[in-house]
């Protein structure tokens, strides 16, 4: 199946804190094909404060197929991480996630808008 969407962990945040509009707009999305990456998915799973909650965090996840990055979009990130790191305060984390949308050809959703906007060839939106 297509991945229509690649989704930021700060949307996946606000729906596990129970931010209404986060559970509005993944109900809204039920039909759209979202994803993750292999960093969203570590740090969903590294924000959990105890087994139980890494367990729960981990049965959530399966729910959306994960979309690993290829020699192409390494290569794309770390173009882009050299290039506005310093000047923009890009994070190697942010460039590997936006690096795989870019490399699909889908939009980002994250509530960071600033963190992605720099960055050429990427479709990034707010979803809520």
């Amino acid at each position: 199946m297509k991945t229509d969407a690649i989704v930021d962990t700060s949307v996946f945040i606000d729906y596990l804190r129970q931010i209404p509009l986060a559970q509005e707009w993944f109900l809204e999305n039920t039909q759209t094909n979202l994803a993750v990456t292999p960093i969203v998915w570590m740090e969903i799973v590294q924000g959990a404060r105890n087994r139980i909650e890494r367990a729960q965090y981990i049965r959530f996840l399966r729910q959306f197929d994960i979309e690993h990055p290829t020699v192409d979009s390494n290569l794309w990130a770390m173009r882009q991480f050299a290039q506005f790191h310093l000047g923009h305060g890009i994070e190697m984390a942010d460039v590997m996630i936006a690096s795989v949308a870019v490399h699909l050809n889908v939009p980002l959703y994250s509530l960071n808008l600033r963190h992605y906007q720099v960055l050429p060839g990427l479709d990034v939106r707010t979803p809520y």
